[in-house]
């Protein structure tokens, strides 16, 4: 048989069981380097390809609804007009109907009127060439256009994994007040917007402005004949709006509300007093004499700053820094951020290392020390490998501990273990090949760690059959252990090709789905490469250490 006499050759030949290391080796180094030099590129979950997708806009604090509007319609007949897009739902000062995601990006929290969501649907994944998130990335800068009014424009996708703020967020916990806070903030804002793959960057922290409160005259409402309440319906009326009484139809399912505002009074032509003083002075009141009289008589125009809100987690004032990224994981713009803050970042900071990839920095002239602790995808992706890894770990320790049990020998044990870790080569390069022949990036992701674990226990089985049957030969037979560990490989290599072959066909159903595709394509690459470990690695590694078992 030729497979036995060619594995007979190399292992009874010194140079050609040295040469099985080092290509093993040379693979495996090639195999490693493509994480420091991008080729593969690691992320949690690849972007999802959804039917809908959302469009945040907000606008400088104190901005009215009007210029909200004007932004939003601006956005929505871009959109409109886009062959995928089937509809659009506007939604001003007040978040979309809410989701899971919604809630944990605080959709639910937006009452005011220069905050509104868009949601917007597109065609089904089978009437269209091209995914949700290219798309998206192809209109991204297309709706910048409409940033009237220092509007923030943010393109959120449904996400492939657990819902978060964004994909990378900034907390900035820290300094001496909240405006010293906000002014890092700004800065940190800055670092982020240099890098070229984050888009929608954005702090989530109020500016100061003025505003305008109407405060009732209550003596001069009573002098003039007139009640509390007219005063206060007639301003809730203009400003706001009543439902008035109801309409009941036959058809309806319930009753249907009068509802009434004066709208010409609700927009104003600048943000100054005399501009308030002039729309009040149209609202005019009948008192119980029959006399009209002026609104603006019976309120006072004050004046006042507005406060922002303070944002804390876990009892900790903080500011969050958010951003997204444009088709690439978070991982690398978050790296290059980080070098920027470590070696360019402001001359008046001294910066440190903190936990993990979290920086700390010092104020050298007035002391004030502020944290940046990264979290959103970016830390669900490092918290999901951290884990994974940790699993890994495990599992190659369980599987060594029992082969100890089984054979009674370290050794031995140790060569399954290193070659069902060898494997590694071809999850690796099976990511390679994908890269090449798909459109998009092709990510090593979560599911591709847990198909890595999941190749350990079939190696481990493929390596335990050949010393297993090996072991019988050189018993019954009277071969030699050579003899014995090239006839038990190729006798083996049916089965194992067979088995090999059938996790291949299956495995390629998941290969292109957009979160388990990790999955299918690890266990296309591990079993393939399992199986050239189990007819070449394996009975060079165990050739020495076999003899302790018989």
């Amino acid at each position: 048989m030729k497979l036995e006499k060619f594995i007979y050759e190399i292992i009874q030949s010194p140079k050609k069981s040295l040469l099985v290391y080092i290509i093993t080796l040379v693979l495996f180094i090639l195999g490693v380097a493509t994480f420091p030099t991008k080729i593969v590129k690691a992320k949690m979950l690849p972007s999802k390809d959804s039917d809908t997708f959302s469009v945040y806009v907000d606008l400088k604090d104190g901005s009215s609804k009007e210029q909200t509007k004007e932004v939003t319609s601006c956005i929505s007949k871009k959109l409109i007009i886009k062959d995928l897009v089937t509809d659009v739902s506007v939604f001003i000062g007040e978040g979309h109907p809410l989701d899971f995601a919604a809630l944990v990006k605080q959709s639910a929290l937006k009452d005011k009127q220069s905050q509104a969501e868009i949601m917007v649907n597109i065609k089904k994944e089978a009437n269209r060439d091209i995914s949700s998130y290219n798309f998206v990335s192809s209109i991204r800068e297309e709706l910048q256009e409409c940033s009237n009014y220092d509007a923030n424009i943010k393109l959120i996708e449904l996400p492939a994994g657990p819902p978060v703020l964004a994909s990378i967020v900034a907390e900035i916990y820290g300094g001496d007040s909240f405006e010293s806070r906000r002014e890092f903030a700004y800065k940190v804002e800055k670092v982020l917007k240099e890098q070229k793959s984050l888009v929608d960057v954005d702090v989530m922290a109020e500016d100061s402005y003025n505003k305008y409160e109407i405060i009732l005259d209550n003596n001069k409402i009573i002098k003039s004949g007139l009640s509390l309440d007219q005063v206060k319906n007639i301003i809730y009326i203009a400003y706001e709006g009543v439902v008035l009484s109801v309409v009941n139809e036959k058809d309806s399912q319930s009753q249907v509300p009068i509802f009434l505002r004066l709208d010409d009074q609700r927009v104003f032509d600048s943000n100054k007093k005399e501009e308030i003083l002039n729309k009040l002075s149209t609202l005019k009141l009948i008192n119980k004499n029959g006399f009209t009289i002026p609104l603006t008589e019976l309120v006072e125009i004050k004046k006042i700053k507005k406060e922002p809100t303070l944002t804390s987690k876990d009892l900790n004032p903080m500011i969050n820094v958010i951003a997204e990224t444009d088709k690439d994981s978070q991982i690398y713009p978050l790296l290059s951020a980080r070098n920027e803050f470590l070696n360019n970042f402001d001359s008046k900071y001294e910066v440190s290392k903190s936990n993990l990839l979290n920086l700390e920095f010092t104020d050298k002239i007035s002391g004030e020390k502020f944290k940046l602790v990264w979290d959103g995808e970016l830390k669900v992706t490092i918290d999901t490998f951290i884990d994974l890894g940790t699993a890994f770990i495990i599992a190659m320790v369980l599987i060594f501990f029992l082969m100890v049990v089984y054979y009674k020998s370290f050794a031995i044990s140790g060569g399954i273990v290193l070659s069902s870790f060898v494997s590694i080569i071809g999850v690796i390069f099976a990511h390679i090949i994908m890269d090449l022949i798909t459109t998009d990036t092709f990510y090593l992701t979560a599911t591709s760690l847990i198909g890595f674990i999941g190749l350990i226990g079939i190696n481990s089985r493929n390596s335990t059959l050949i010393i297993d049957f090996t072991k019988q030969l050189v018993q019954e037979k009277g071969l030699t252990i050579n003899e014995a560990i090239a006839k038990a490989t190729a006798t083996r290599s049916k089965p194992i090709i067979l088995t090999v072959l059938t996790m291949v066909f299956a495995s390629s159903l998941l290969a292109t789905d957009a979160v388990f595709g990790g999955l299918g394509v690890a266990l296309i690459g591990g079993t393939l490469i399992s199986y050239v470990v189990s007819m070449f690695f394996v009975p060079v590694i165990i050739r020495n250490q076999i003899r302790k078992i018989l």
